[in-house]
């Protein structure tokens, strides 16, 4: 009687000792966990709408050659990136730093596969210059949760979760650039060329190999794809920014869609990897919006100090005011003011005075803050939608690292939670076996 159970024992047994090893490792595919109060403005739970992983980009593969999951520190190194070693068929592509087509078969396929009962009637709003015409709005009720408008940040429906931020712990610098990879366009001499990257990824490296997150111009990465699998390579955190960075509530749904869609597209068949993560240009974003980059798979990321350094290159701000802001933020830090929580401060990698700004302050933030990627602040491991990506958290620091041949580097602390929570599931399996024997 006893032998005719064994099959089924086995496979209890072995169900309850798989089951404990997979939540042992949680760690490395699970959502992620938080270990502040301040949960709103990082959980995705606080969205009824489930996001599932964009299945029109399943047939884009990344190149062979890049890493498969988060590299070791001691493979990453400063050095040049060789132009042209990375060939994209442009042909596929839509004109750079131009609105993409609707019409698109790529971006209908995707157009197709929204439910559109979960998109906002917000209207698509008018332009006024360089920004949204605000004429209009009622911006005591503000229907839409328009950023531009109020900064509101917690949508007014409940399936899109709550904008990320703030870093929610005090004294964290969730460190980020937009507008990258950065190469000039239009170059007219060599000293045009100079603070192209990998200049300031080099610099990152020299600074104790800092690690950011990087919101990423779509046309950029087709321009320059080669400094896009640098970046990854040397541990950044990829984000999406849009194909051609425009006032995202100026577009129609369909715009909208085909501006995150080539941006991932691009980034995917570049570097591998889907990002989760995306921030709008000026921070133009209402509910509509917002509701296509959730069904989209990405989840919207904006800032709460800006240096205002996007505004150098016209002449719109001076250099001495950049500096005071950042004085301020560091003076505030080391007399207990800034006890609320961290920050996100917008910064840009997009021309030499942004770059030069940011080499400038970085290792001065380094004395006074904990200075890390956004995703790293907030608890959120999983940046990406392939699970092989698995980033530090505050709670986990030293996750699973990759070697250049692609296999999992185990850390010492990954090691004694294997010893911790799997060893006495396999004596519970070992005993079983010998008592039913």
């Amino acid at each position: 009687m006893v032998k005719k159970f064994l099959p089924l024992t086995y496979a209890l047994i072995l169900s309850f000792a798989s089951t404990a090893y997979a939540n042992s490792i949680t760690y490395a595919t699970g959502p992620a966990k938080t270990s502040t109060s301040n949960t709103a403005a990082t959980k995705s739970s606080t969205a009824s709408f489930v996001q599932t992983s964009p299945a029109w980009l399943s047939h884009v593969s990344g190149p062979a050659n890049m890493p498969k999951g988060l590299p070791r520190e001691e493979d990453i190194k400063a050095g040049p990136i060789i132009p042209g070693s990375f060939k994209l068929d442009m042909t596929k592509y839509p004109e750079p730093l131009k609105q993409p087509p609707i019409n698109h078969p790529e971006v209908q396929a995707v157009i197709k596969q929204l439910d559109f009962a979960k998109i906002p009637k917000a209207p698509t709003r008018k332009r006024k210059e360089w920004s949204p015409d605000l004429t209009g709005y009622d911006v005591n009720k503000d229907p839409d949760c328009w950023w531009t408008a109020t900064i509101c940040k917690k949508p007014k429906v409940s399936y899109v979760p709550e904008d990320i931020y703030i870093c929610p712990n005090k004294g964290d610098w969730g460190l980020n650039y937009d507008d990258g990879p950065y190469k000039k366009w239009w170059p007219t001499s060599e000293k045009d060329k100079e603070h192209d990257q990998p200049r300031f990824y080099n610099y990152l490296i020299a600074n104790g190999k800092q690690k950011a997150t990087l919101f990423f111009v779509g046309s950029n990465v087709v321009y320059y794809p080669e400094a896009a699998q640098r970046a990854l390579s040397d541990g950044h955190t990829l984000c999406s920014h849009t194909w051609s960075h425009p006032l995202m509530t100026t577009l129609t749904n369909e715009e909208i869609v085909a501006q995150l869609y080539w941006t991932q597209r691009a980034i995917k068949e570049t570097t591998g990897v889907t990002p989760k993560c995306w921030r709008p240009p000026y921070g133009d974003v209402d509910d509509r919006v917002r509701a296509i980059a959730w069904q989209m798979g990405m989840r919207t990321f904006l800032w709460d100090q800006d240096t205002y350094d996007w505004n150098l290159a016209n002449g719109g701000i001076q250099l001495s005011q950049i500096d005071q802001s950042f004085e301020k933020w560091i003076r505030d830090r080391l007399a207990g003011n800034d006890t609320e929580h961290g920050h996100i401060t917008l910064q840009h990698e997009n021309n030499n005075l942004t770059i030069e700004i940011s080499e400038k302050w970085l290792p001065k933030l380094q004395k006074t803050h904990r200075v890390m990627p956004i995703h790293q602040c907030i608890n959120d491991a999983s940046p990406y939608w392939e699970q092989s990506w698995v980033y530090p958290t505050l709670d986990n620091p030293n996750p699973p690292r990759y070697s250049l041949n692609t296999r999992p580097i185990f850390k010492a602390s990954a090691m004694r939670s294997v010893v911790t929570n799997v060893l006495p599931y396999l004596f519970i399996l070992i005993t079983g076996f010998l008592f039913l024997h």
